[in-house]
């Protein structure tokens, strides 16, 4: 991104958000650039072939059931450079239990003359490739990402689909991190760590590493993304629905059944970024943020959750309030805490991880870390008693654990270190309980 992307990204974040909030913006976007660069690490030749010897040795074991991946990628007016480097990216797996499906709604020379009878751009280069892995289907009309999605799932064969952006690309060892899960878990849904590219596709930067499976993450942006498999029986039962073109994935991805998703930490997709991409140009799909507001709206309503759904700080993120509370509206919900600071608005307590660790600790409370997770709503393992709301069930509970009836959401007395334990235990227990422990960023707590 140019430097007067980032002046126009700046100033249109200024006129959402306000001054205070660009200045921390800026400041922690300058130190990321400045701090520890990142630099994507492909697979040790050696480890490829491995991975490329274990896969041979798979096809000749007859008790060895490979299940089939298709890839479906929707197309129009493709760029053919962007598209050549995607399918070669593929065709350059370790593992080859795959196939590809191309939907082409393009005009047939790239333009919009609306001729017919010729082979289109995408066309040729399936053909060119000579891959019997590929195969290339001519639709009658562009219906968009969704309708043109839909066809090429009609002509899937695999076991299990996943979603491939046409200038996107995979890395070499993605079939095969992605078929050992699918073969260990027999999942639903199967997603990935990712990181962006230029345009050049030499230069790596912005890795999002993401968390197991979180459902009230999920519920503030569609964190899965890239890469999403899902069986080809629930996505034919599902299909994406035209109406949310643009966050189509965020709407599917809702509307599944979430009894069985499993999170390979490991990047395996490179979206590249360049103008015309959302990567490259978050602002120049606007329409997609506000698909996404209408599919979790959509969502919530199917759930019988009553709730209103606006814009977060950040694009593509959403801010749920629920009626006339969490704990009314989400029966699930056990536990929410916030942040707790120091006099200097540093955070030194609040979502926590099993040991104890304090996640985003020494952040400044208007900074919000890499994607954005320090800003949003999520499940936690643990929140700090010190800052914190549970609902009327637990109360005898934290009788228990606290030795003190609960008052407030705030616990103004005691040791650090023994509240902290008492917090992990507490807020396990009523994990135990089957309750979602729920971190809220706009929960702040200010320590004197």
């Amino acid at each position: 991104m140019s430097f007067l992307d980032d002046i126009r990204k700046t100033i249109r974040y200024a006129g959402r958000n306000g001054l205070a909030d660009t200045f921390y913006a800026a400041r922690e976007r300058l130190r990321e650039r400045t701090g520890t660069s990142y630099s994507y690490e492909a697979p040790a030749l050696a480890d490829l072939e491995k991975q490329r010897s274990a896969y041979r040795a798979a096809l000749e074991d007859a008790n060895i059931h490979l299940p089939l991946i298709s890839f479906l990628v929707p197309l129009y007016n493709p760029d053919e450079t962007f598209l050549r480097e995607m399918l070669s990216s593929v065709l350059g797996q370790t593992f080859g239990n795959f196939e590809v499906i191309l939907a082409d709604g393009s005009d047939p020379d790239g333009s919009s003359s609306g001729e017919t009878g010729y082979a289109t751009m995408a066309e040729k280069t399936a053909a060119s490739l000579g891959d019997a892995r590929i195969h290339y289907y001519r639709l009658p009309r562009n219906g968009g990402i969704s309708r043109n999605t839909n066809a090429a799932a009609g002509h899937a064969a695999g076991d299990y689909i996943a979603l491939l952006d046409y200038d996107d690309l995979l890395t070499p060892d993605a079939c095969c991190e992605v078929t050992k899960v699918l073969m260990r878990r027999q999942p639903e849904i199967v997603y990935t760590d990712e990181d962006k590219c230029d345009e050049t596709a030499r230069h790596f930067f912005e890795p999002n590493n993401k968390p197991d499976f979180n459902a009230d993450y999920l519920l503030t942006n569609n964190y899965i993304c890239h890469l999403f498999v899902m069986k080809r029986e629930l996505f034919l039962a599902l299909r994406l629905r035209s109406e949310y073109d643009g966050a189509q994935d965020y709407d599917l991805i809702l509307r599944a059944p979430w009894s069985c998703v499993c999170h390979v930490p490991k990047v395996l997709y490179h979206w590249r970024m360049h103008r015309g991409s959302t990567a490259g140009n978050p602002d120049s799909k606007n329409y997609a943020y506000e698909a996404g507001k209408r599919a979790l709206e959509s969502y919530l309503h199917s759930c019988g959750i009553t709730a209103d759904v606006t814009e977060g700080r950040h694009r593509g993120f959403y801010c749920v309030t629920y009626h006339p509370d969490i704990f009314t509206a989400r029966p699930d919900v056990g536990v929410v805490g916030g942040k707790v600071l120091n006099r200097k608005n540093i955070i030194i307590g609040g979502m926590m991880q099993e040991d104890g660790t304090v996640c985003f600790a020494g952040m400044h409370v208007m900074e919000s870390g890499p994607a954005h997770r320090a800003d949003s709503v999520q499940d936690a393992a643990a929140v700090d008693v010190r800052c914190m709301q549970i609902r009327e069930e637990l109360r005898p509970l934290y009788q228990t654990v606290f030795n003190s009836e609960y008052e407030s959401h705030i616990m103004k007395k005691g040791d650090r270190r023994v509240l902290t334990l008492q917090s992990l235990e507490f807020c396990r227990q009523a994990r135990n309980k089957g309750y979602l422990v729920v971190f809220d960023p706009s929960m702040t707590r200010k320590m004197e």
